[in-house]
């Protein structure tokens, strides 16, 4: 029983172009984890407030609560990995499908007036 070989579109893009495609999602994806975890980094308080220090200071059974930022952060990466790389991705469809169109209309060959035919007469009037 032989099989068939299906043949292959002829506007599926090339390797190349998929190639750095995969890489640009990828890039964009870890940039963008990278902006996510920042962002919740510079917002998430390190060391206790000005407030909180004063009333460790008079109160002697008071101690200030640092909460850990390490879910938060890890969440701020995740969506922003997540973000980046849809939008590269949908960008990237967007090139790819355009390179298909514009592949699968070339411009047309060179008319009679390139190739040296004189003109008929039958559209000139004069």
């Amino acid at each position: 029983m032989a099989t068939e070989a299906v043949p292959e579109h002829p506007n599926l893009p090339r390797r190349g172009p998929l190639a750095a495609v995969f890489a640009a999602i990828a890039v964009s994806g870890i940039l963008g984890g990278l902006i996510g975890y920042g962002l919740v980094a510079t917002t998430c308080p390190q060391s206790a407030t000005r407030v909180e220090r004063i009333m460790a200071e008079q109160l002697p059974r008071f101690r200030a609560q640092i909460p850990s930022c390490a879910w938060k952060e890890l969440g701020g990466a995740l969506l922003g990995t997540v973000f980046a790389a849809l939008g590269a991705a949908t960008i990237a469809i967007l090139v790819l499908r355009a390179q298909a169109e514009w592949r699968g209309h070339a411009p047309p060959r060179a008319s009679s007036r390139e190739a040296g035919v004189p003109p008929s007469s039958e559209g000139d009037q004069t």
